[in-house]
């Protein structure tokens, strides 16, 4: 994705749909995205499960939602 429509959602809450290579499913992750890094290619998600990162490169689609 690009940098200008990934700083949209900072700060929103999220669906997050991840697959990692090698992997048969996916999997998904629902929660605030905090920040993203560029740099180091992660973006920062504090879910239910706590304060967590994600790879940028493994995300397959994300989704704004409701509380």
């Amino acid at each position: 994705m690009e940098k200008k429509y990934m700083e949209r959602l900072i700060g929103k809450y999220c669906k997050i749909v991840t697959k990692e290579p090698g992997e048969i499913r996916a999997s998904v992750v629902t929660g605030t995205i905090e920040d993203i890094d560029y740099k180091d290619g992660f973006i920062l998600v504090d879910s239910e499960q706590g304060l967590g990162c994600l790879r940028i490169n493994t995300i397959v689609a994300i989704k704004p939602k409701q509380n």
